[in-house]
């Protein structure tokens, strides 16, 4: 029912739109991250966050994409897109007109918290919860707001299967205001200064189709695991826990979630960033073409601009500064859409992440031997008091043409 070749990366914006919702690439290093950060603040429940937001960003998407589709139909669908964008494996056929009680094992974000943190206390799945409550809710044409959900075994606390359960009454799920249409910006965005940058942008173009769910319903490639995600439903969590941090916290709770949220964004680049360097496709698409340290940096942005994230650009390249811009950034474009004008930055993802590709290049033997101990670097680094520092200076959301930041010693 569901064929991803179907839909374009959109040479345009830079993005691929699926059922009307953007769609972004994250490792699961960023994604573990993430959860633990609202996981680890008690004050807030990150659980019903995080499967709030999955709820919002898939009702949209599945609304158009099982528009004018029978029961069945629409089942098939959103397994289809569950298992192509690699969440894992679900199996909708026992949902009816009161809900369903689903049993799984196959979830990414079960399997890779074990690998990052080991045996959790808590349910690590909200985004599966999330997601078959809209699809009950789409397909049955229930409201969202009447819906009590929950997960109540978990694969990653030791138990055989994940059990999630949706049904009505009871509501428990945060309804957040209707979202307006991405605006993407008009302005003429920038060649980069590096001579093979559209050709490395074209050869990995097709990165959405080539990078699938396989049987078990798994992205594995760059040596992360990879989610093919909605983009409102990260940054609706990154968003909402920036709210919740700063109702907590008050006026400290900016400097403290942001921090927080550039962290996340920052084990995202090194083990992103870094595996796609130690890649057999890095190797044979993209490093005949490389001759300086700067051409690394140049053939990167290239490169993740299939992913969802913006159109990238370097304005200033030495070892000393880096200034990245990007146009039309996912995260700034989410913002504006939930809840308009910021007064605050609210990139932290694109900021954290980039900002790990000036030590990575400039601080490690990677171009000289094509060798690199990421888990070591990313800790020595992570916990270092000197080196490159990242200063956040334009934002789309706070009415700059772009956002920009500089990463520099």
């Amino acid at each position: 029912m569901f064929n991803i070749n179907d839909y374009e990366f959109n040479k345009e914006t830079y993005s691929v739109e699926i059922g009307e919702e953007n769609m972004t690439f994250h490792c699961h290093h960023y994604l573990t991250t993430l959860q633990k950060t609202l996981y680890d603040a008690e004050y807030m429940d990150g659980f019903m966050i995080m499967a709030s937001s999955a709820a919002d960003s898939v009702w949209y998407q599945l609304s158009n994409l099982c528009k004018d589709l029978n029961i069945e139909s629409s089942k098939k669908v959103a397994q289809d897109i569950y298992k192509v964008f690699g969440n894992g494996l679900i199996d909708l056929n026992s949902m009816d007109k009161n809900g369903i009680k689903l049993k799984t094992t196959k979830s990414i974000l079960s399997k890779t918290w074990t690998m990052q943190f080991g045996e959790s206390k808590k349910p690590v799945d909200p985004f599966t919860t999330g997601f078959i409550a809209a699809a009950y809710a789409v397909i049955y044409k229930k409201d969202l707001k009447d819906l009590n959900i929950s997960q109540t075994t978990e694969m990653a606390s030791g138990d055989e299967f994940n059990t999630h359960i949706i049904k009505l009454g009871e509501p428990n799920i945060t309804i957040y205001p209707k979202k307006s249409k991405i605006k993407y910006t008009t302005i003429e965005k920038p060649k980069s200064k590096w001579e093979h940058a559209q050709l490395v942008t074209d050869t990995f173009s097709n990165a959405h189709k080539n990078f699938i769910g396989n049987e078990e319903g798994y992205i594995y490639g760059f040596g992360v695991y990879v989610v093919n995600t909605q983009v409102d439903y990260i940054n609706r969590v990154q968003f909402e826990f920036m709210n919740a941090v700063k109702k907590f916290a008050g006026d400290y709770g900016t400097t403290l979630a942001s921090e927080l949220l550039m962290q996340a964004g920052y084990a995202c680049g090194f083990f992103t960033l870094g595996g796609i360097m130690l890649s057999p496709e890095w190797e044979g698409a993209v490093k005949p073409y490389l001759k300086t340290k700067e051409d690394w940096i140049y053939a990167m942005i290239a490169l993740t601009n299939n992913m969802g994230w913006g159109y990238q650009y370097v304005a200033k390249l030495s070892k000393d500064k880096m200034i990245y811009r990007c146009y039309d950034s996912f995260e700034d474009l989410s913002y504006i859409s939930m809840y308009g004008k910021s007064k605050e930055f609210t990139h932290w993802a694109n900021s954290g992440g980039w900002s790990s590709i000036m030590p990575i290049i400039y601080n490690s033997d990677i171009v000289e031997t094509g060798e690199l101990d990421i888990f070591s670097m990313y800790e020595e680094v992570r916990r270092s008091q000197y080196g490159y520092r990242t200063t956040r200076t334009k934002g789309i959301s706070c009415g700059d043409e772009y956002m920009e930041m500089e990463v520099a010693l």
